[in-house]
């Protein structure tokens, strides 16, 4: 990432961001785009125990979404870490309808059911300690690495031009991790998806097998945990038909699949 993406200084580097800036903000042969902002060099998120083991079996889970959608430029790996570590110190319900979402299916990873107890959300690891939380045993990238947005808001400017730019850094991430499941989170991140995979073999409803940039994984593909639909909502344990009629029996059945692996 220091050389592909964000340099040490805290500075992006990747040599498409000139194309995908300009594919937000207009430039040589495009119109400015008034209100459009852009923020470069959002790096992704590794728990300290990503490299999980349950039962003795392999449990790498790798959460897939767009992108931070947020205004601050250059943040590092040990920055993003500690952005998603301070959502594990809130409770369940203080935490924003992507986190909540992303405890749920962290907690159906690991063979537990979605919930709002503390108690849930903590690993008893052998040779540690302290009990380590969900959010410290998983990994979350975006397919983007950069967030376009309406200047004062959250609101996403983002386009096919950055997603494809940006596909080989998600690609070379999943090459790193190796992760046993990749938890996919909106549909137009999926579709981003597809073009990195081959091999693929359905498995159950949102549930697939495939190969990513030479690792084979399980690809379990949802919508965005804070949908705005109520039918395709699954950051809140109530009144989330979403999250008990599609994410839970997908996440079930691959977690079956892993342990017969």
């Amino acid at each position: 990432m220091a050389e592909q993406v964000l340099s040490p200084s805290g500075v992006c580097v990747c040599r498409r961001l000139g194309s995908c800036r300009q594919s937000v903000l207009g430039g040589p042969g495009r119109a400015p785009r008034p209100g459009a902002a852009f923020a470069a060099g959002q790096l992704s998120h590794i728990g300290q125990h990503y490299d999980l083991m349950i039962n003795g079996l392999p449990s790498r889970t790798l959460v897939i979404a767009m992108e931070t959608g947020r205004a601050r430029e250059g943040v590092t790996l040990k920055e993003r870490h500690a952005e998603v570590m301070k959502s594990a110190s809130l409770a369940f319900t203080a935490r924003n309808p992507h986190m909540r979402g992303v405890t749920s299916a962290l907690r159906l990873a690991v063979g537990r059911e979605p919930g709002n107890d503390r108690e849930g959300e903590q690993l008893r690891l052998a040779g540690v300690r302290d009990p380590v939380h969900l959010f410290d045993a998983y990994a979350m990238a975006n397919m983007r690495l950069c967030s376009a947005f309406v200047t004062g808001s959250t609101k996403s400017l983002g386009n096919a031009t950055m997603s494809r730019n940006c596909a080989p850094h998600l690609a070379a991430t999943i090459g790193i991790l190796e992760p046993t499941l990749c938890i996919v989170q909106g549909r137009e991140v999926y579709k981003a998806l597809t073009a990195l995979m081959s091999r693929r073999c359905q498995l159950a409803p949102q549930l697939e097998r495939a190969r990513i940039a030479g690792v084979d994984t399980l690809v379990a593909a949802f919508t965005h945990p804070s949908a705005m639909r109520l039918t395709d909502h699954w950051g809140r344990l109530t009144s989330a038909p979403y999250l008990y009629g599609t994410v839970v029996p997908a996440l079930k059945a691959a977690r079956q699949v892993m342990t017969e692996m």
